[in-house]
């Protein structure tokens, strides 16, 4: 049986989990988001041939076990849950990592144990504590430079190009679906409209109001390209580095899509507006050279930058959804420091103008 709370994990469970002789455990911190989120510290006690676990030696106990792992579960407030499950996120996320995230091309935690039923409304993810590995996070804020950004855009390049129009989706990856269009969005983007419209820039109400009345057609628009896997989350809060090695947390929308889904989700939110107007082509030729290095026929280059118009909505959508919720997936002033940045660079980019003459709709 899947544990679905931390009231239900034992130190059997975790030892038939672990393949390990968990004799205890403490719960050293929990809370949750999207998904519920746990620190728990173990006590292991004597068995012969313990696995390895491939990480630095620093901080493990003698028995070559993690001393502490980081578990995702399925959060406590029921309607979260409700949502969570409809959604697929925590199925998805535990697919993710118990089928496929050991052969990704780029850093990601390590993942010891997942699970999760076909409904997806209980599941589990016993993954490495990453600050126990000396990985450092948010570092966007001290680490920013239009390097780090080419950084980011070098691992997605490796994650892109590995599944880049894969035949493996029609197989072993068929579970890997296109993002989900969850039908609440609409819903939460008509809220945020009403709350928040008189204190935000014009360009906010025009993409709600796009948004709503053609959202089907929109997230059809954002399909448009081949498909490879994509993360489909990249903002600062879900990325870490190791060393000088960037990774990427917190896979709940990973997704077959074109991969300007998230290039142009990380481009938009990240770069500053100087940047954005400076060197947005460039980083987008700069992708797409490391794609063509990899063996990738990429998409000409005005093809890439029609894209990135476009999705940079996909972000807005996903910021304006969010702050919809109030302080329950992220604290509002960071929601509403990220949508300042997003306006920035949809005026920039022009992405509504973009949007409504690939839909031909009239202004």
């Amino acid at each position: 049986m899947i544990p679905t709370d931390l009231h239900n994990l034992t130190s059997d469970w975790l030892s038939d989990a672990l393949q390990a002789p968990v004799t205890g455990f403490t719960v050293v911190d929990a809370h949750a988001g999207t998904t519920g989120r746990a620190l728990l510290e173990l006590n292991y006690g004597e068995a012969a041939d313990l696995p390895a676990t491939g990480l630095p030696a620093t901080g493990l106990p003698a028995t070559g076990m993690p001393a502490k792992l980081f578990v995702k579960l399925p959060p406590a407030d029921e309607l979260q849950r409700l949502f969570v499950t409809s959604s697929g996120m925590g199925r998805r996320e535990a697919l993710f990592y118990g089928s496929l995230a050991a052969e990704l091309p780029v850093r990601l935690p390590r993942c010891y144990f997942a699970a999760t039923d076909e409904e997806g409304a209980a599941y589990i993810m016993l993954l490495e504590n990453l600050v126990d590995s000396g990985c450092t996070f948010n570092n966007a804020s001290t680490r920013y430079s239009l390097d780090y950004v080419r950084q980011i855009l070098a691992a997605f390049a490796r994650l892109h190009a590995a599944y880049w129009a894969s035949p493996r989706f029609a197989t072993d990856l068929a579970w890997v679906q296109p993002p989900l269009q969850h039908e609440i969005a609409v819903q939460l983007i008509a809220q945020a409209l009403q709350t928040y419209a008189t204190s935000m820039p014009p360009v906010f109400t025009d993409m709600a109001e796009l948004y709503l009345a053609q959202a089907d057609a929109i997230h059809q628009l954002w399909l448009r390209g081949e498909p490879t896997l994509i993360h489909g989350d990249v903002h600062d809060a879900n990325l870490f580095y190791d060393a000088n090695q960037p990774g990427f947390l917190d896979w709940a929308m990973v997704a077959r899509a074109p991969a300007m889904r998230d290039v142009g989700y990380f481009l938009a939110g990240t770069l500053t507006p100087e940047h954005q107007r400076d060197f947005g082509r460039d980083m987008l030729a700069y992708y797409r050279e490391q794609l063509l290095a990899l063996g990738v026929a990429a998409p000409p280059a005005a093809q890439l930058w029609q894209q990135y118009q476009w999705h940079a909505a996909y972000v807005w959508v996903g910021a304006t959804v969010t702050l919809a919720m109030g302080d329950a997936w992220q604290p509002v002033n960071y929601v509403m420091a990220s949508l300042q940045r997003l306006h920035a660079a949809m005026e920039a980019l022009g992405s509504v103008a973009a949007i409504r003459a690939a839909l031909a709709v009239a202004d």
